[in-house]
C-alpha cells in the first residue's frame, strides 16, 4: 500500500509583542546597582560624565569619559589608577551590590504576580486602543 500523504501543519503565527515598561524598569534598575557598585556613578552620569564632583583627584567615581582618557598619560598609569579605584569599589560594594541584583528580580516578581489583574485589564486596554503592539505594561 502507498504511503498516505499528511497535510502540513500550519504554524500559528505569533503577534508582535511590545516593549514591556515593567521589563524595561527592572533593567534600569538593574544597570543601577552595577554601576554604582563598580563606579559609584547611576547610568547617566556614567555615560555623560561631566559632573563637577568627578573632576577632582582622589575620587571614587569613574566615568566612561575616563575609562578611555589613554591620550593623557602615555605610561598608562591613568589606566591603571582607573582601574584600581573600580577594583577598590567593588571590593568595599561587591556584598550590597550582589544583594541587590538577587532581590531586586525577586521583588519584581512578586509585584507582578501580586498585580496582575490590573496589568491584565492595562494590557487588554492598550491592545483595544492600538498601541498595544508597541507598548505593554
Amino acid at each position: 500500500m502507498a504511503k498516505r500523504r499528511t497535510s502540513k501543519k500550519r504554524r500559528t503565527s505569533r503577534k508582535k509583542q511590545g516593549v514591556s515598561i515593567l521589563g524595561l524598569a527592572e533593567t534600569a534598575m538593574l544597570l543601577n546597582v552595577a554601576t554604582q557598585t563598580m563606579f559609584r556613578l547611576n547610568p547617566l552620569e556614567f555615560v555623560v560624565g561631566n559632573n563637577s564632583y568627578m573632576t577632582g583627584s582622589g575620587t571614587s567615581a569613574v566615568s566612561l569619559k575616563e575609562l578611555f582618557k589613554s591620550n593623557q598619560h602615555s605610561s598608562g598609569a591613568a589606566t591603571y589608577d582607573t582601574l584600581e579605584v573600580i577594583k577598590r569599589n567593588f571590593k568595599s560594594q561587591w556584598f550590597s551590590g550582589a544583594l541587590q541584583m538577587a532581590v531586586i528580580p525577586i521583588g519584581f516578581k512578586f509585584g507582578k504576580s501580586l498585580a496582575r489583574p490590573a496589568i491584565s485589564r492595562t494590557n487588554r486596554l492598550l491592545n483595544k486602543s492600538g498601541v498595544g503592539t508597541t507598548v505593554k505594561l
